[in-house]
């Protein structure tokens, strides 16, 4: 698929932004221009929205930061969830954000065309560890999108 100049342009003023931090800018490229060419732009901002959502769970699941600030009681009296508790309800709505993602890319693929619909979903939707790695880095580079677009709103 060719990818216009707009889109060129706006994926270098990205990287810019990211500092020259994104990791996927073809295949970023490639799905600006299919929901562009597609008219899916709220599947688009979906996609960006819940691949920053993502972004950030993931941060939180990396960290060894105690995911309890205090013992004890909430403000309505239930006990506060341990760690392992509120870990484990992290865990588990990045599992389903991850489903919907995944679900959303699905639908955008369906308007590229063969090649690149096959490409992208050997590379980012496989069920395998090395697609899983390349689906992160690639939610990691929408999160940037959406943290571009957002900046633009102010």
């Amino acid at each position: 698929m060719k990818v216009s100049s707009k889109t060129k342009k706006l994926v270098d003023v990205l990287n810019g932004y990211s500092g020259g931090k994104l990791k996927n800018i073809d295949d970023l490229s490639l799905l600006i221009e299919i929901a562009e060419v597609s008219g899916k732009d709220k599947l688009f901002y979906d996609i960006q929205f819940a691949a920053k959502y993502l972004n950030g769970l993931g941060k939180i699941l990396q960290s060894n930061v105690s995911l309890t600030t205090s013992k004890g009681t909430s403000g309505n009296g239930t006990p506060q969830p341990s760690a392992e508790e509120t870990r484990a309800k992290i865990m588990e709505e990045y599992k389903n954000n991850m489903t919907k993602l995944t679900v959303y890319l699905k639908d955008l693929l369906m308007e590229a065309d063969e090649n690149t619909k096959k490409e992208i979903e050997e590379k980012y939707l496989s069920l395998n560890r090395t697609s899983l790695v390349n689906l992160t880095t690639l939610i990691y580079d929408l999160s940037w999108l959406k943290r571009y677009y957002n900046s633009k709103r102010i």
